[in-house]
């Protein structure tokens, strides 16, 4: 399993490194910089976030610290990602690489969960992704994409269940962003778009620190 703490600090240690060159971080990651502040700020599943050239996080306008998962993934793609923009080619987590160890825990950790919380619930899952800054999409029974970053969007899809069939859910990946993020780092930010949509229809789900369980 990976460590959280190493993982945030490591990724901390990198942005670092990376910082003093804020033009370069810009073009690649899609982030804008203030200079006078020395500043970043990034969009993140429908919000915007403030980064110092220290790697602290935080949510503009809302005071409170930032979780785990989220401080980590945005240093991660500040760090790595390629700058290539996305090819509106849709990838499921099997297909990313090395998606084969991963997608059993993804299927129980994201898939799953979205399933049961929405297969019966459509309406819900529109209002869900709306509030992700979701744009409707001509998938399955319902479908949406959601810009988890600026150069990083995610499709996320539910089958209704019938008398039949169990409902079903997916999340798939631009093909993109695999030059963007670790299929490591792909895997949490998959699980914390579940957990965000589940979320806003079950305010009381508690938050999981998916980069401790991230196999």
């Amino acid at each position: 399993m990976c460590n959280p703490l190493n993982a945030y600090t490591e990724a901390v240690r990198k942005f670092i490194s990376l910082a003093s060159e804020p033009e370069d971080v810009v073009l690649r990651t899609g982030a804008s910089f203030n200079a006078k502040r020395k500043v970043f700020t990034l969009f993140y599943f429908g919000q915007v976030y403030e980064i110092d050239f220290a790697g602290n996080v935080q949510r503009q306008g809302t005071p409170g610290e930032v979780s785990y998962n989220d401080r980590t993934l945005i240093l991660q793609y500040l760090c790595s990602a390629s700058g290539l923009p996305p090819r509106g080619h849709w990838l499921s987590f099997l297909e990313l690489p090395n998606g084969a160890h991963h997608n059993a825990p993804f299927h129980i950790d994201a898939l799953n969960p979205l399933a049961e919380a929405f297969g019966t619930r459509l309406e819900d899952f529109h209002r869900a992704t709306r509030h992700l800054g979701g744009e409707t999409m001509a998938m399955a029974d319902a479908a949406a994409k959601i810009l988890a970053l600026p150069k990083l969007p995610l499709a996320v899809t539910i089958w209704a269940g019938d008398e039949e069939f169990p409902p079903r859910a997916n999340i798939l990946f631009d093909a993109v962003a695999p030059t963007h993020l670790t299929t490591a780092a792909l895997w949490v930010l998959g699980v914390e778009l579940a957990h965000k949509l589940i979320a806003f229809v079950q305010p009381s789900r508690q938050a999981v620190d998916w980069f401790g369980k991230n196999p």
